[in-house]
C-alpha cells in the first residue's frame, strides 16, 4: 500500500432535504483535507471558462426586490419593476358608520442605518443602503387585472407558481385605468419620517421612523375600492379580495439621469397600504361620537416578483454568444441580476485528469484566482463577492459547506476562506477574487466516484445568501430557475438576483498570462 492511501480522503456524505423554489433535494459531497506544510509543490493546470447569458430568471422566490433604473458602465440600462399583491390585515372589517377617508399611505422601508448622534441629538440622521446610483427615475403605480398564483396549474397544482423577470409585457397588458401614483423624478430620502399611532387611550403617540418609501395614494380610488366595499364578498377573505383587487404594478422608468435602483425588503411587517379614516359610533352612555382609526393592506405575505427590462449592448452580447465550451474564452462576463454568468469546466483533458489521479497527491490547496480585466473595466466600482457552485447538480460545493469562518452576522467576514473578497496583488497583477476548492478537487482526485461536475460563478452582494441554514447544521442551497433556453443552465442561485453590479474578468484564454485563469494546486507528493 502507498503511503498516500494512509491520507486519502474520508467522504462525508450529507444528504440534505429542504423546501426551496424548485422543490428539489439536494445532496453535499465533501472530504476532509490533511494539510502538510512540508515538501508542497505547485502545478497549475488548464480548464475552460466562458460566459453564459441569463435570459430570464424566476424572481418570485424573494424577499428582496429591485425598484428603478440604473445604467451600468459595461452592461448598459437595467430597469426594475415589482408586481405584488396585497393583503387584508383583517377580513370582513367593520368601518363603522359615516365613514370619512382621510388619507391613504403606502410605506415600504428602506434599508438604512443611524449614524451616530453629532451636535443636536433630537434629529436622528439616517444613511441608506442598497441604494445603487445617483440620479432618479419615473414612477408609477398602477392596479392591474394579473392574477398572481400560488400554484402552478400545469403541475396539478402540486408545485409553487413560478414567475419570471421576463414578464412585464404580460402585466402591462393586464393594467386597470390610468395610474393611482405617478412621479417623472422619483428618488429616495435619507430623512426620517414622523407618524401618529393611537394608544389604548385613544390619544395620538408621535412615532419617528426610519426611512421609507412614502407615497400618498388617492383617496376617492380606495374609498370606492375598499371603504365602499365593506360587508362584500370581496372583503370577506383573502382569497376572495386577491381574486377581486388582484395586483399592483409599480413600474420603474429611466428618466435620463444618471438613474437610481433601490433593493426592499417586501417580507417587512412595515411594508402596507394604510388607510386612515374617521368614523361614528355610540359610546357606552350612547352618545355618538367620532374617532379616528387606521386599516391596513398587507405588502408583506402575498405573491410578488421582479419584472426587468433592458438589454446588454450589441458588442457585449455578440461576444457572450460567441464564447464556446470547446475552447473557453479570453474574457469573462458577469452580471447580476438577469444578466451573465460563467460556467468552469476543471481538468477539461481527461489524459491530464488521469494522469493526476495515478500520482495520487495529497492536495493542500486548490484554488481559482480571477483577475479582473482592468483594461475593460474602467469605472473602478467591482463587486466584493463572487460564488462558485455545482452547476451539474445544482448545489454547493463541499468546501463552502465546511468553511468554518461562516459568520452570519458579518457576511463581509463570512466564508473568506471559500470565497477571498476581491484583493489586490502585492506584485501589482490587479485586483482579483480567489475562490478556494480544495476539498473538490482532493475528491475528484482521490475518489473513483467522484464527478467531475461543471461549475457555475456568479456575483453575490451577500456570500450567506446563497443557502438556507437549519438549526442542526444543515445546509441546503436556495436556487431559482432560468430559461435561458439551453439545457446547462436551469437553475442560478437566487443571491445573484440581489445585485446590480457586473465585472469582466480574464478567461482561460486570456492574452496575460499571469492573469490567465488556471487552477493551482499545491500538494505534497509521498510517492516520489
Amino acid at each position: 500500500m502507498k503511503l498516500n492511501k494512509i491520507f486519502k480522503i474520508t467522504a462525508i456524505i450529507a444528504v440534505i432535504s429542504a423546501f426551496v423554489a424548485c422543490d428539489e433535494d439536494f445532496t453535499e459531497i465533501g472530504g476532509e483535507i490533511i494539510n502538510n506544510p512540508s515538501d508542497v509543490e505547485l502545478r497549475e493546470v488548464e480548464v475552460n471558462a466562458y460566459s453564459q447569458k441569463l435570459n430570464s430568471v424566476q424572481t418570485n422566490n424573494l424577499n428582496n426586490f429591485f425598484l428603478g433604473s440604473v445604467n451600468h458602465p459595461i452592461y448598459g440600462e437595467s430597469t426594475a419593476s415589482i408586481v405584488t399583491q396585497l393583503g387584508l390585515s383583517i377580513p370582513n372589517p367593520d368601518f363603522g358608520d359615516n365613514v370619512q377617508l382621510d388619507s391613504v399611505v403606502m410605506t415600504i422601508p428602506y434599508y438604512s442605518t443611524e449614524l451616530e448622534a453629532s451636535g443636536d441629538e433630537t434629529q436622528i440622521e439616517y444613511e441608506l443602503d442598497s441604494v445603487y446610483g445617483n440620479g432618479s427615475f419615473n414612477l408609477k403605480i398602477y392596479e392591474t387585472d394579473f392574477f398572481l398564483r400560488n400554484l402552478d396549474p400545469d403541475s396539478d397544482f402540486q408545485q409553487q407558481q413560478k414567475y419570471y423577470s421576463n414578464q412585464q409585457d404580460v402585466v402591462e397588458q393586464n393594467i386597470i385605468g390610468a395610474p393611482i401614483y405617478s412621479n417623472d423624478n422619483f428618488q429616495p430620502s435619507a430623512e426620517s419620517y414622523v407618524t401618529y399611532e393611537l394608544n389604548d387611550a385613544g390619544e395620538n403617540d408621535t412615532i419617528t421612523n426610519a426611512p421609507a418609501f412614502r407615497v400618498k395614494l388617492p383617496v376617492d380610488y380606495f374609498k370606492e375600492k375598499i371603504i365602499a366595499r365593506e360587508g362584500s364578498d370581496e372583503l370577506a377573505n383573502n382569497t376572495n379580495f386577491r381574486d377581486y383587487f388582484r395586483s399592483l404594478f409599480l413600474k420603474a422608468e429611466p428618466n435620463g439621469t444618471e438613474n437610481r435602483q433601490i433593493l426592499f425588503n417586501l417580507s417587512s411587517q412595515e411594508a402596507n397600504i394604510k388607510l386612515y379614516y374617521t368614523s361614528e359610533a355610540e359610546d357606552d352612555d350612547g352618545e355618538v361620537e367620532r374617532t379616528r382609526k387606521i386599516y391596513t393592506l398587507n405588502i408583506a405575505g402575498g405573491n410578488k416578483f421582479n419584472t426587468y427590462t433592458g438589454e446588454f449592448p450589441t458588442d457585449v452580447l455578440q461576444t457572450i454568444t460567441a464564447q464556446t465550451d470547446e475552447t473557453g474564452a479570453e474574457n469573462l462576463y458577469l452580471k447580476g441580476q438577469e444578466g451573465s454568468m460563467a460556467v468552469i469546466e476543471l481538468f477539461p483533458d481527461a489524459e491530464v485528469l488521469q494522469n493526476l489521479k495515478d500520482e495520487e497527491l495529497l492536495v493542500n490547496e486548490a484554488a481559482l484566482t480571477f483577475y479582473v480585466n482592468d483594461d475593460l473595466v474602467n469605472d473602478g466600482l467591482q463587486p466584493q463577492r463572487l460564488y462558485l457552485f455545482d452547476l451539474t447538480n445544482n448545489t454547493i460545493l463541499s468546501d463552502y459547506g465546511l468553511d468554518a469562518t461562516y459568520n452570519p452576522a458579518s457576511p463581509e467576514l463570512s466564508l473568506t476562506s471559500f470565497s477571498e473578497p476581491l484583493q489586490v496583488t502585492e506584485d501589482e497583477n490587479g485586483l482579483f477574487y480567489t475562490l478556494r476548492i480544495t476539498n473538490h478537487v482532493s475528491n475528484i482526485l482521490n475518489n473513483e466516484d467522484a464527478e467531475n461536475v461543471k461549475l457555475g460563478l456568479v456575483i453575490v452582494p451577500n456570500i450567506n445568501t446563497v443557502v438556507a441554514r437549519g438549526q442542526q447544521a444543515g445546509i441546503s442551497q436556495i436556487l431559482n430557475s432560468s430559461t435561458r433556453g439551453l439545457e446547462l443552465i436551469e437553475q442560478v442561485p437566487s443571491g445573484s438576483l440581489l445585485s446590480p453590479d457586473g465585472t469582466i474578468l480574464h478567461g482561460n484564454l486570456s492574452a496575460d498570462n499571469e492573469k490567465r485563469l488556471k487552477l493551482q494546486i499545491y500538494y505534497t507528493n509521498f510517492n516520489q
